[in-house]
């Protein structure tokens, strides 16, 4: 079974056979997927350390969460702030007479928190290129703080 963060390094050929046997054992419309496949090509594999979109919708599309502002998983925010685009989405349909004011008010209200979580999840990323012993310390001194400083501004309503 290939490790889950080496997938990007293994080679192309073999990758749909490797990649059939790790999720031999899920249920029927994976396997199903999976067979369809036709070849090695089908599948890619790729670090993404963050996604940055200018358009956050376009006419009555709109993207929410990671499809519009996913970041490193350094802060395990993706989740949350998918749920809190939604919450928010709902509200302003809910409140506002069209659709369009309605997706550019979400934006307006949306995409200053996800710029400062996706800020704070590559700061976050940053610190594991630290040598491990002055991490460490930094963690043992100042870890309890730099986590409070962290998400205390994600306590407030989205």
């Amino acid at each position: 079974m290939e490790p889950s963060t080496g997938n990007a390094s293994k080679p192309l050929a073999g990758r749909l056979e490797r990649f059939r046997r790790r999720f031999a054992e899920f249920g029927a419309p994976v396997r199903a997927y999976l067979t369809a496949l036709r070849g090695d090509y089908d599948l890619h594999f790729g670090p993404t350390e963050w996604v940055e979109v200018d358009e956050w919708y376009r006419g009555r599309v709109v993207l929410i969460g990671d499809a519009a502002h996913a970041g490193p998983p350094h802060m395990a925010e993706g989740g949350c702030m998918a749920m809190e685009d939604a919450l928010v989405l709902a509200e302003v349909l809910r409140t506002t007479n069209s659709v369009e004011s309605a997706l550019d008010a979400y934006v307006l209200r949306r995409r200053p928190r996800a710029d400062w979580v996706q800020r704070q999840s590559r700061a976050a990323a940053q610190a594991w290129a630290v040598p491990v012993a002055a991490r460490n310390a930094v963690l043992r001194e100042r870890g309890d703080q730099m986590f409070r400083d962290r998400y205390r501004p994600l306590i407030f309503a989205p």
